[in-house]
């Protein structure tokens, strides 16, 4: 199903370029001859539906791939053989990913030779047999991702077959102390790319600038299959070499090279979240730019405020809209309206096909200008958690999800998120989940109790701060924690601020009070 719109665009935009990376430029016939090439080279490997249609036995690889084309090829490749995608972030450290990989079941994992040590010895530590593949340099104990690659002749005469089952396994964050395992099917992205297209009206002339993670539910939905499967171009920021090894540095350092692609490319659409847009807002005035050609910004993750609402207007004279989505459904809602500076605050009216309700606590629909809890319906969405039936039970019902997001609709249909039920956190664009954080915390033998909550940061989105009561007042240095968190967890959610206090404030219930933390 999700195949049948790439084929169908590279039959009628064979010589059409497809992605561009640095100065690599790839059509969509060679496209899909890489795709179709992989594939069967996965299948050589005994990856596939593993003998039979259940999403019990159908394998899943891994992707712990940066933003490149071999995440593309892969992505595509996997779907083909009706297995299963899980991609995860490649900062992840190696205890992370080793939960991920064990949660998903994986048969073979994706990575480049930066994280292929890490990988190797997550596979021995499995001591299951998972097949390691390097897209970037051959290495004696792992498979060469080109290698995989068979050379196909004719792809355009390759048949596709409808398939609506399980295509990729995301996580989502929450209060539940470790993420949740999403699976949405091919039919559910059909819908969701569908639903984008018809809203944002993508057309094959459009040129998408991907400066979001393809791992994440607003880069692989917003980004990849809006491009690729309408026909347009995926543009996609290239990564920063140094020494023969990718390197990451902070985006403050790329946005001369962001605004050079916009004008080089002729970027019409620019996806990205609120701290992007307050970064690239903020390039000094000396710096040239020229963002005529795009048509639509808009923004998503996070709330966006006035503040980089107004500072990139001025900069630029364009507005950023706000977009609303969630791992579970994909983009629900876009402010498209034709003067965004009076309704910058709204995520805008329900994309296509899709239905959202406020409702109260007594599971009713209030009427509108009233806040409560999100509801959406659409095909794009998620039948549920893996394995967790009681949590189910409570944000799937009555043909909706409850999101735990806060909001409310105006006369004239618009949403307006008014606030959160969960706790996460937003630092640097990224979502982080403070109860996963405090696990790793209580496991330092000097800590007692801990708490993670995010504080403003001094650019857009939060920074992660943890309080500590230690046991028996032992002598502990902040070091010592920070060293703790950085061998089990990606850098961006280690905290970058601890307190240590005697005790944590709490309710008379006992209900930690997060806002006394801040």
């Amino acid at each position: 199903m999700l195949e049948d719109l790439l084929v169908k665009a590279v039959k009628k935009y064979p010589e059409h370029t497809a992605i561009v990376y640095d100065n690599l430029r790839i059509s969509y016939d060679e496209l899909y001859r890489k795709i179709t090439g992989l594939s069967k080279g996965l299948s050589a490997l005994g990856i596939g539906q593993g003998g039979a249609a259940a999403p019990a036995k159908r394998d899943r690889v891994a992707l712990i791939l940066p933003n490149c084309p071999e995440f593309v090829f892969s992505f595509f490749a996997i779907a083909k053989l009706k297995a299963i995608a899980v991609p995860l972030n490649h900062l992840f450290k190696a205890e992370e990913i080793s939960y991920y990989v064990s949660d998903s079941n994986v048969k073979a994992i994706v990575t480049d030779g930066k994280r292929a040590k890490m990988c190797r010895e997550i596979i021995l530590e499995r001591g299951q047999p998972i097949e390691l593949i390097v897209v970037d340099e051959e290495q004696s104990s792992a498979t060469y991702f080109y290698d995989l690659i068979t050379p196909i002749e004719s792809p355009s005469n390759e048949s596709s077959t409808t398939f609506t089952g399980e295509v990729i396994y995301q996580y989502s964050s929450g209060s539940t102390g470790r993420p949740k395992r999403v699976g949405r099917t091919q039919e559910n992205l059909y819908h969701e790319v569908t639903n984008f297209t018809e809203t944002a009206r993508v057309t094959s002339s459009d040129r998408i600038l991907c400066l979001v993670p393809l791992y994440h539910a607003h880069g692989l939905g917003n980004c990849l299959l809006a491009a690729l499967c309408n026909g347009a171009t995926l543009v996609i920021l290239e990564q920063v070499w140094q020494r023969g090894m990718p390197v990451e540095i902070p985006f403050v350092f790329r946005r001369t090279r962001v605004l050079e692609l916009i004008e080089q490319e002729q970027i019409t659409i620019l996806p990205a979240v609120p701290y992007i847009f307050n970064t690239l807002a903020e390039t000094p005035p000396e710096t040239p730019a020229d963002l005529s050609t795009l048509r639509l910004c808009f923004s998503a993750g996070n709330f966006l405020s006035k503040d980089i609402f107004d500072k990139f207007r001025d900069r630029f004279g364009v507005s950023v809209r706000q977009l609303y989505g969630c791992t579970e459904a994909g983009s629900v809602s876009i402010n498209l309206d034709e003067q965004p500076e009076k309704t910058w605050n709204c995520v805008g009216v329900p994309m296509k096909n899709v239905e959202i309700k406020i409702i109260d606590d007594g599971d009713k629909e209030l009427p509108n200008g009233t806040s409560g809890e999100v509801a959406i319906a659409s095909q794009a969405l998620t039948n549920g958690y893996h394995d967790l039936p009681e949590l189910n039970q409570q944000a799937f019902r009555d043909g909706m999800f409850f999101t735990g997001d806060l909001g409310k609709i105006d006369e004239e249909g618009r949403l307006y998120i008014t606030g959160r039920k969960k706790i996460l956190i937003d630092t640097g664009g990224r979502k982080v989940d403070p109860i996963e954080i405090e696990d790793v915390l209580i496991g330092h033998p000097k800590v007692k109790e801990a708490v993670v909550v995010g504080v403003k940061g001094p650019f857009a989105g939060e920074i992660v701060k943890a309080v500590i009561v230690l046991k028996n007042a032992q002598d502990c240095q902040e070091q010592e924690i920070t060293a703790y968190c950085k061998e089990r967890l990606a850098e961006f959610k280690v905290p970058k601020i601890i307190e240590f206090r005697d005790e944590i404030p709490k309710s008379p219930l006992g209900k930690i009070l997060r806002k006394a933390l801040v």
